[in-house]
């Protein structure tokens, strides 16, 4: 079993991004487990139906804890079981947005309308109140033609669509994580 922590995106999956007050706003930091489910094995061989899973992990002591409960849809037999078991409350995170800018483009050709060219900027803030260190994910997705102009952490693209970036948060601390976005609309 793998647990990620995400911060989920703030662009629209398409249409236009509008400017955003500029105080920061409380996101959630959601937590995802993966269990391996791979052929060979009784819990991989079996196709698992729709329904609700919950979540145990042993304490110290070795005894089950209830960490999350969650809803999946049908899984194949061999396919893996990811889920998300709600958001956290010992990692927060808070989103502003810095900048925006908006330019006129001429029309690609004749008789097409004009084009916007859309800049914006963002800063997160990721606070860790656990005893360890973590990584959080902080993922941007948008359709069509987009880029990250620049970033203060390597973005990293998980397909055509999306693209993470890894911030690591030290034990009672905290980590910023600054990019900017461009496309054109």
């Amino acid at each position: 079993m793998t647990r990620e922590l995400i911060v989920p995106g703030v662009l629209p999956w398409q249409g236009w991004l509008q400017q955003t007050p500029a105080e920061p706003n409380r996101v959630p930091v959601q937590v995802w487990y993966t269990l391996k489910r791979g052929r060979g094995v009784p819990f991989g061989d079996r196709p698992l139906p729709a329904g609700t899973v919950q979540l145990f992990q042993a304490d110290s002591a070795g005894r089950l804890l209830l960490v999350g409960e969650a809803t999946n849809n049908h899984t194949a037999p061999g396919r893996d079981l990811r889920v998300q078991s709600g958001d956290a409350f010992d990692v927060t995170a808070e989103r502003v947005q810095t900048d925006y800018n908006q330019e006129q483009l001429p029309p690609a050709q004749r008789g097409l309308p004009p084009r916007r060219r859309v800049t914006a900027a963002y800063k997160v803030t990721i606070t860790n109140v656990k005893s360890e260190p973590v990584t959080v994910d902080v993922r941007e997705s948008r359709y069509g033609v987009w880029r990250i102009v620049e970033s203060s952490a390597p973005p990293e693209k998980l397909s055509a669509t999306e693209q993470r970036f890894r911030v690591t948060v030290p034990v009672g601390g905290e980590a910023t994580l600054t990019y900017s976005v461009q496309f054109e609309q």
